[in-house]
């Protein structure tokens, strides 16, 4: 491994620093994320400042111990936070230059990666470059002190460098492992799903749950991650080791460089290793289980739409995950279950319907855009409109049956949910399970989407945000009966009038009613304009 020259990583660095500007301000989507971010930071910086001008008195007056739990916390959080976000960035896009063959044909791996590292730091310390001057603003109008400030200020910057290096070397050990898994290559819709959702949970039951809070602060006041609290203790004259603020001091200093050369090595790894790719020999004997399930009982056509939806899900989990998106509503649910230890009474249809949903928006909100290149070949196939929207319309509503059912019966046993309440609930869920597809094919014909995004470094076409609109807009409306009379009848909020049977009934049936009207429309509206469609 060679030493970096500067100059060229300044040149990579720019570049990757002007693309992403660019991205920022060039769309209308980057722009309102450049905007809401900037008032985000801002508010937060407040909140950070108020709580730092108070925090100076409280630390002086404190005992070390205090202030030794506050400081680690500080920097678990900061530390966290930045490694966090770098991890999940680095694995997405940030952890290979873009157009990468022409790039590392030109200038040596060395400088391509440190100029991607700089780059990164560069985004990171220019997006908490208001938080820290408030937090030092704060302590210095304060009582805390210059002192102290001046440690804060050195102290933040150097945990923030530090989460940006060991975040974007997880993230290339991410990327590394990937690439050489056989395992990961042939399941990379089941791990890219699990991923996508233990990695969010987990860091929201990090951020939001207390009792998960005070365990990992524990665990950090014992390691470590505590001895730069000395450093503060040394300042304020209440105690404090001298050789632990010293090591605490140098061990921040050389895991930097550390963790950079560490990085570079990781990349030379990453970049120059073919990925594992898993055998898709064609068997014309084989029979899949989708083959002994729909064979001979759904026409040929329809059946190859619906093994082909799942066919390309499973090579390319990406082009789906956005179906993912209705689980993060069950946060509150799970930290119910965390907290209290207990399955909350609503969890069963909540889990329920956030399955329905998504299985409906996965391969059906964007019919037309979704064929992305074989748009012409799909339309001039010997398939009729109504054979592609019903293939559509079961590649969603088979695996969500199953995945449905398994989530409202095993949540409603354990919740101990009234078995004709957990019926309707089922009933409810179901029904919303099998009208979804059909409704958002509906809204994806309606507003089709033809140009890609940039999704994780990749460009894949994803529905569009009307379509996603109307979809949530007409299921919700559709399950909105149902959800409401099981909510009255597992929550006794107020006396009724009359029994819960009369209730959960009127209230799934009219939910029944509104999905199967809402799914008809959809369906018959999709065939129709499929069958109808001409290319420009």
């Amino acid at each position: 491994m060679r030493r970096p020259n500067g100059r060229r990583i300044r040149l990579v660095a720019r570049t990757e620093l002007r693309r992403t500007w660019r991205k920022l301000v060039g769309t209308t989507r980057g722009t309102l994320l450049l905007l809401g971010g900037g008032v985000g930071i801002i508010i937060y910086s407040l909140v950070i400042g108020v709580g730092a001008f108070f925090l100076g008195g409280f630390l002086t007056d404190s005992n070390p111990q205090t202030v030794r739990l506050a400081t680690t916390a500080g920097i678990v959080g900061l530390l966290g936070l930045v490694g966090f976000f770098t991890l999940q960035h680095t694995v997405k896009s940030a952890g290979k230059p873009d157009a990468a063959d022409g790039l590392l044909t030109t200038v040596p791996y060395e400088d391509a990666a440190a100029g991607l590292l700089a780059a990164e730091a560069s985004r990171v310390v220019g997006a908490l470059t208001i938080p820290i001057l408030a937090l030092v603003g704060g302590l210095v109008v304060g009582d805390g002190g210059v002192l102290v400030a001046i440690v804060a200020l050195v102290g933040s910057v150097a945990v923030t460098l530090l989460g940006t290096v060991l975040g974007f070397g997880l993230g290339l050990v991410t990327k590394l492992v990937a690439n050489r898994s056989a395992f990961i290559a042939s399941h990379r819709a089941s791990v890219g799903a699990a991923v996508s959702l233990i990695l969010p949970l987990g860091w929201v039951a990090m951020t939001a749950v207390p009792t998960i809070q005070l365990r990992v602060l524990r665990l950090a006041t014992h390691s470590p991650l505590s001895w730069p609290a000395d450093v503060i203790l040394l300042v304020l004259g209440t105690g404090g080791n001298p050789v632990t603020a010293a090591v605490a001091t140098a061990g921040i200093l050389s895991a930097l460089p550390a963790g950079a050369v560490a990085c570079l090595w990781l990349a030379a790894q990453t970049w120059y290793v073919d990925p594992v790719q898993p055998d898709h020999e064609f068997d014309a004997d084989k029979r899949t289980l989708s083959d002994r399930l729909l064979r001979g009982r759904i026409s040929t056509a329809t059946r190859v739409v619906a093994q082909k939806s799942w066919l390309r899900a499973r090579r390319a989990p990406i082009t789906v995950q956005f179906a993912i998106m209705p689980f993060f509503f069950l946060v509150y649910h799970l930290q119910i279950v965390i907290l209290e230890r207990v399955v909350p009474p609503t969890l069963p249809l909540s889990a329920g319907l956030a399955s329905a949903a998504a299985f409906g928006a996965a391969f059906s909100l964007n019919p037309l855009g979704g064929e992305e290149g074989v748009l012409p070949l799909t339309l001039t196939a010997n398939v009729s409109g109504r054979a592609f929207v019903t293939g559509l319309v079961l590649a969603g509503a088979l695996p969500g049956v199953v995945v449905t059912t398994l989530l409202v019966v095993g949540l409603g046993v354990a919740a101990g949910t009234p078995p004709v309440t957990l019926a309707v609930g089922l009933t409810v869920a179901l029904v919303a399970t099998l009208a979804a597809p059909a409704i958002a094919v509906g809204a994806g014909v309606l507003f089709p989407k033809f140009e890609s995004s940039s999704v994780q470094g990749h460009e894949v076409v994803v529905p569009s945000g009307w379509a996603f609109g109307l979809y949530f807009l007409v299921l919700g409306v559709a399950v909105a009966p149902g959800s409401v009379t099981y909510l009255l009848a597992v929550r006794d909020l107020f006396s009724l009038p009359f029994d819960k049977m009369w209730l959960l009934g009127g209230g799934g049936i009219t939910s029944v009613g509104i999905a199967v009207a809402g799914a008809v429309a959809g369906f018959l509206y999709a065939a129709n304009r499929v069958a109808t469609y001409r290319l420009d």
